[in-house]
């Protein structure tokens, strides 16, 4: 993407998430990245200069702006074909199946903690399907959800 239509579509998120126009709260910068399709941590955000409390620092376009550049240009970021291949290392029958205790084992201790509350939250707004009587249930579509992606076609429960 040229980087004009970058700072474009940019711009629309920056004035989503814009108080007043002009500038962006510095705890709602994670969210205006991720609604640009990073998947940037908290470590990472605040490093470059996000922050975990409402009303502590504002920042103009052009400050979100050089934030966003180092999200995007962070090498240690995954994508969503990342997470596939990580999810297919429980996937022991090869058949686009895993555990789901597996995965709530990951997403309750690996990477940035979140409550068991939060977790319960995610599969409950992202598992299309019910795990089966052994407990395996199927992670492309549920990773699909969660990453606002359509579930490819080739896809056959």
């Amino acid at each position: 993407m040229a980087q004009e239509d970058e700072r474009k579509r940019l711009l629309f998120v920056f004035d989503v998430y814009s108080d007043d126009g002009s500038t962006i709260d510095g705890a709602d910068v994670i969210n205006a990245l991720r609604a640009f399709n990073l998947n940037p941590t908290m470590q990472l955000v605040n490093s470059l200069g996000g922050s975990d409390n409402r009303g502590e620092v504002k920042y103009s376009f052009d400050d979100f702006w050089k934030i966003y550049l180092g999200v995007r240009d962070d090498k240690n970021s995954g994508g969503f074909s990342d997470f596939v291949e990580c999810l297919k290392i429980y996937d022991i029958a090869e058949n686009g199946t895993m555990k789901l205790v597996d995965l709530t084992s990951m997403l309750v201790t690996l990477g940035e903690k979140i409550t068991d509350a939060q977790m319960n939250e995610v599969l409950s707004d992202c598992q299309l399907e019910e795990e089966d009587d052994d407990g395996w249930f199927p992670y492309l579509p549920f990773l699909c959800r969660l990453c606002d992606r359509p579930v490819p076609a080739s896809w056959k429960p």
